[in-house]
This record gives structure tokens, sequence and C-alpha cells, in this order.
């Protein structure tokens, strides 16, 4: 912005009104009152800040358990030897800090095995598999095919070893194509349809369950333990003390739940790769081979 003041002086002497005029171009910084425009200086200010807030409400999530990785533990007949469970990812995002508790319920280890012929002209049996439901292990079963064996339907006898106290033996004529029951304890053959089999041919089938008691915790067993998940940073949980039976409820069958890890009030809360560490002992009549069981993890609220 300019501002020009022009002071008009008279000939001969100055008036009043003029000098007032000089004095207000002075107070006002006129560079050479009466020579022209003079430019005035304005100082700048500052823009005020505007300021605010924002506010965020978190969302409650959940307890949860993730997908299992399945695991093998090698152990000597007759003996014992520590592993791991299956590991799976455990999950607090409830944002309540309350703490949480996680257990784990296993079936009996249980082994059935494919049938293999014995005796007799070499002819192959269909693919259709057992499922060993006993309790004994160490069993054994063998089926006699009988005469007058024909394309469509195969007579038979079978046994088994003295593993199983009752039903040991029997006999029936299968349908060839359709699985027939060995017993009653989830064995079966399967004659091929089309083939007739000659009299004689023996075939043999391994099955076997271990002790419900095979199973017990063991947090000191190599590669037990808890670990948080990248950006996780409370404090993790913690295995239970050990020993600790986990008893089966049978072949296929889920026994009580036994709880080994507990994240206390406060702490867990995030994301978690646990595995379960445990000790197994086998039984002395038991197979060399592998045998499995049901595995199944809960989580609750509260350490």
């Amino acid at each position: 912005m300019k501002t020009t003041v022009i002071a008009r002086v008279a000939r001969g002497g100055s008036s009043a009104r003029a000098r007032r005029r000089l004095a207000i171009g002075a107070l006002i910084g006129i560079a050479g009152v009466g020579a022209g425009p003079a430019a005035v200086a304005l100082a700048a200010t500052a823009p005020s800040p505007a300021t605010g807030t924002s506010s965020v409400t978190m969302t409650a999530g959940t307890l949860s358990i993730g997908a299992t990785t399945p695991e093998t533990i090698a152990v000597p007949v007759a003996g014992s030897a520590s592993g791991v469970l299956p590991k799976a990812t455990w999950t607090d995002t409830t944002g309540s800090g309350t703490g949480w508790s996680g257990s784990v319920a296993v079936s009996d280890l249980t082994y059935t095995g494919t049938w293999s012929q014995v005796a007799g002209t070499t002819t192959a049996l269909g693919t259709a598999g057992s499922s060993y439901t006993g309790t004994a292990d160490g069993v054994e079963y063998t089926v006699t095919v009988g005469t007058s064996a024909t394309a469509t339907s195969t007579p038979f006898t079978w046994t088994s070893n003295t593993k199983i106290k009752t039903n040991t033996s029997g006999s029936g004529t299968a349908t060839n194509g359709t699985p027939s029951p060995i017993g009653t304890l989830g064995v079966k053959i399967d004659f091929s349809s089309g083939q007739a089999y000659p009299a004689g041919a023996e075939y043999q089938i391994k099955a076997g369950t271990q002790s419900p008691t095979a199973f017990s915790l063991d947090n000191a067993a190599t590669g037990a333990g808890v670990t948080a998940a990248t950006g996780t940073t409370s404090t993790p949980p913690t295995l239970v003390t050990t020993p600790k039976t986990v008893t089966g409820g049978g072949p296929g069958t889920l026994g009580s739940a036994v709880t080994f890890v507990s994240a206390a009030q406060g702490t867990g809360m995030g994301t978690y790769a646990v595995k379960p560490g445990v000790k197994v002992q086998t039984d002395p009549s038991t197979w060399a081979a592998t045998y499995s069981a049901k595995v199944q993890y809960s989580i609750v609220t509260g350490p």
C-alpha cells in the first residue's frame, strides 16, 4: 500500500496548517516530504494454527487357534522318548487383557496296517482300507480263501492271534469289489471284482492300539515352547508345569482335555506359535510301525 502526503508551503513562510502536515509526515516516515509518493512498510503477521482431535476406536477381536502342523515322534518299541505335539498358532485379539489358557485332548495311538499275501498264488487284493477300533496291541489277522471262489464271490475263513479275547475267528463269503468285515473291530478285506481267488491263498494284516496313558506332558522336550509372532510385544504365555498325563478316550475318540499353556492377566496378547512337549511310552507288544492319534486344542478366557 502506498501513502502520498503533499505539503503545500506558502511563499515567504509556512502556515500553521503546513507545519502540522509536515509533522504528520515525519511521524509516518515519509522520505522526502513534498518530493513524491512514499512507501509505508507493514509488519507481516503469522497465520494462526488450527487444532483438533481424532478418535480411533479399537474393535475387539477373539481368542482363536489356527491350523496345526503335524509332528512325528520316534519312540523305540517298549521304550519312551519325548517330542512335540502338532504346532498351532494361538491368537488373543480381544483387547481385554484378561488372559487365557489352552488345553489339549488326544485319542489313543492306533495303527492299522495293510494286507499282505503270505501263502498261495499271488493275487492282489482291492485297495479299500481298514480302521482298527480295538484297544489291544500287537494284533494280527489271517484270512484264508476257501474253495469254489468265483470272479464275483470269495468264501473265506479268518483267525486272529490271542491278543483279542473275543471274536477270534470266523468265516464268510465276500462279494468281490465290496469290502468284507473281518470280526467286529473295523478290519475289512477287499477281494477285487472280476478276480477268482485260488483256494488256500492266505492274507495277513497287523493292527494295534497303545495304552490310553501313552502321552504325558513334557515341556522340557526338544522343540517345545512358545514363540511370539513378528510385531507381538506382550509377555508370552507359558507352558504349565509337567509331568501330567493326557489320557486318550479310545481309538479315534478324544479323552479329557488337559491344560498345558496359560497366559496371566495382562499377558499373552497377540499371536504365538505354541508347541506342547510330550513324552510317549510304548507297549512291549507294539508293532514297529507308525501309530497315530487325534489331537484337539481348545482356548478359553482366563489363565
